[in-house]
């Protein structure tokens, strides 16, 4: 044995057969995390007065949040009979729309949904005082 001893010669072997078996495992993939739906938030503005088809009313949902994500997707019903509208910015303005009503004060309940990146939902509501002009309190709604 020049130069070498056994036990160098059965050190490598092991060490080639211990990096041999660590090349061969493999990883397994880890379960998904599952999905935490986002949460749905909104103001508007003015609060009041809004006057039926007058009044510009501003709904802002940027406080909604997603914290394993992002919301991509607004969904507003303002509850007066117009048509749902999907947004990918969270703000919109809306006009509630005028009816046959005069000297009336019409609630209406305003429904959000956001949708995350991975298809989760939530909402949020709140409802607005909409005034059928002229105001109940003026003198020609008193006088009926």
């Amino acid at each position: 044995m020049h130069g070498r001893s056994a036990a160098a010669g059965s050190f490598g072997a092991v060490a080639l057969a211990l990096f041999s078996a660590l090349a061969t495992v493999r990883c397994e993939k880890l379960p998904e995390i599952p999905n935490v739906p986002p949460v749905a938030s909104f103001v508007y503005s003015p609060v009041s007065p809004i006057n039926s088809g007058q009044t510009v009313v501003t709904f802002n949902a940027s406080g909604s949040t997603d914290s394993d994500g992002q919301v991509v997707s607004f969904t507003w019903n303002f509850g007066d009979g117009t048509p749902e509208e999907t947004h990918s910015t969270p703000t919109v303005t809306h006009v509630f729309p005028d009816t046959p009503a005069t000297c009336l004060e019409i609630v209406y309940t305003v429904l959000l949904t956001v949708t995350d990146d991975k298809g989760a939902k939530a909402s949020a509501s709140q409802t607005a005082r909409i005034t059928e002009l002229p105001p109940p309190t003026s003198i020609d709604c008193t006088r009926r």
